[in-house]
């Protein structure tokens, strides 16, 4: 059976690298015959000079790609026996909501209908962009204007084969407060670490036409600017100083409060894997963000009735990451932002004075397989310990910090999920005996949300689909407490 080919666009330190995305960037096949186009052996990274400098991305923007708004027009013959080649084209402008896009070119006629374009972040796409070239409205003094139409990471990546986890630098987050007594600093290098074997992408080379659907090990394919290293550890921490509900009356041993430290370490995870390229579906998938956390719990205060920050948790900063993910030749961006919040009740009188230290990681994202369709992906572990507190009173008093976490591809949002870690003090009597108790634990939801079509695969609206993880543990107390 004949493989529709597509042709392709990808950043311009790429050149010259012929991707048709029926079958993905194993299938890389070079071509010279073309006038103005190039070669994969005859460019470097820092080809994409040839057209006019990069336009410089926001200061808000997470700076993590060298090639700023270059792409590639990849213009393959329609049919899998022949040769394919590429044009250096830049994204000029990108107008989403209208669908439209101006594209510069060297060579105006090397952008034509079909063509999949797939940009690093850059100033008019500071998510990256993926569309397809749905029409060519006009083409005049080195730019082509065309409307766009939704494409999806199939159409892109085709057969290939895809697994990497990556830690963010410093200079891949941003952090804003938003609460009084908040502080946020972000720490760590953005030197990259010598590659691991887990780090590392897996290797691949230009295949024959007829080898073109079954992946082969072999030399490495060209990448991209950022290479997917082990990184040191970029950590997001927060200060925290934040009062208690109004009526939290201060102990003997300290004001009505919440303090400490919360310290997270955020890590993007982007799988794809299509073998065959008469599949339209990918046989995995998955995308998602975690990381390892620290929090230092410094919980105070006297509650002379019951008391309750309220139903909606006080935000206390968000942070947003992102990283590109290089494919050989291909970027595939992958964003998230997280919220963190706390939250305090209390059901009756009660004084607490807590202070802990609690270490975790977790994982919040979506994965597919054709076997089980979209599953959530989401792990946590967490490990609590600390001094002994005091507890007195005859209620309980719960103090929370939560993490919602979003992520997006390019852009659009596919997975969201809570992760909250709370300490929870009880005391009260059982059978004329007083009894306490202090435990840890957290909650951690994941939503599936219908964008997730991106991977071109029609799903159900799984927000309202429970997947959830508990855990509670008992780090002091005596005596045994009525059920809560």
């Amino acid at each position: 059976m004949a493989v529709p080919w597509r042709r392709i666009a990808v950043p311009a330190a790429a050149l010259g690298v012929f991707v048709p995305a029926a079958l993905g960037v194993q299938a890389l096949l070079p071509s010279s015959d073309a006038p103005g186009r190039s070669t994969a052996a005859d460019v470097s990274p820092s080809a994409s000079a040839s057209l006019d400098a990069p336009l410089d991305a926001p200061l808000d923007a997470p700076v993590d790609s060298a090639d700023s708004d270059a792409a590639v027009a990849e213009s393959p013959a329609n049919r899998p026996a022949a040769d394919g080649s590429s044009a250096p084209v830049r994204l000029a402008s990108y107008d989403v909501q209208n669908h439209r896009a101006v594209l510069k070119a060297s060579r105006t006629e090397s952008v034509r209908t079909g063509d999949v374009v797939a940009s690093a972040p850059n100033g008019h796409a500071p998510s990256g962009a993926l569309f397809k070239v749905a029409k060519v409205v006009r083409s005049a003094k080195g730019q082509v204007e065309v409307t766009t139409a939704p494409a999806t990471i199939s159409e892109l990546l085709g057969n290939q084969e895809v697994d990497k986890r990556t830690s963010l630098t410093a200079r891949q987050l941003r952090v804003r407060t938003l609460s009084p007594g908040v502080t946020a600093k972000v720490t760590g290098s953005d030197t990259p670490q010598a590659p691991t074997a887990s780090g590392t992408p897996t290797p691949s080379r230009a295949a024959t036409p007829a080898e073109a659907g079954t992946p082969k090990e072999s030399a490495p394919t060209p990448s991209g600017p950022s290479l997917d290293t082990v990184k040191q550890l970029a950590t997001l921490r927060l200060g925290l100083n934040v009062p208690l509900p109004k009526g939290v009356e201060a102990t003997d041993r300290s004001a009505a409060r919440l303090a400490g430290e919360v310290d997270f370490s955020p890590e993007l995870t982007f799988r794809y894997d299509r073998r065959s390229a008469q599949d339209i579906l990918p046989e995995r998938a998955a995308v998602g963000i975690g990381g390892s956390y620290s929090y230092g719990w410094s919980v105070h205060g006297k509650v002379p009735g019951s008391a309750d920050t309220g139903t909606v948790a006080i935000p206390l900063a968000a942070v947003t990451g992102q990283h590109t993910f290089w494919v050989g030749p291909v970027p595939v961006v992958v964003s998230a932002e997280v919220t963190f919040s706390y939250r305090f009740t209390a059901d009756g009188r009660i004084v607490l004075d807590a202070e802990q230290h609690t270490i975790g990681s977790f994982t919040i994202g979506a994965q597919y397989s054709r076997a089980q369709g979209w599953q959530p992906l989401h792990e946590a572990r967490q490990r609590t310990e600390g001094g002994r507190p005091r507890i007195d009173g005859a209620a309980t008093a719960t103090a929370r910090v939560g993490a919602q976490a979003k992520v997006f591809l390019y852009g659009t949002a596919g997975v969201g999920g809570d992760l909250s870690v709370y300490l929870k003090g009880g005391a009260g009597a059982t059978d004329g005996k007083p009894a306490w108790a202090l435990s840890a634990g957290y909650d951690l939801k994941t939503e599936l949300m219908l964008q997730l079509k991106i991977f071109g695969i029609q799903i159900v609206d799984l927000r309202t689909t429970p997947f959830a993880l508990h855990d509670e543990r008992r780090l002091f107390g005596q005596g045994r407490l009525a059920a809560s």
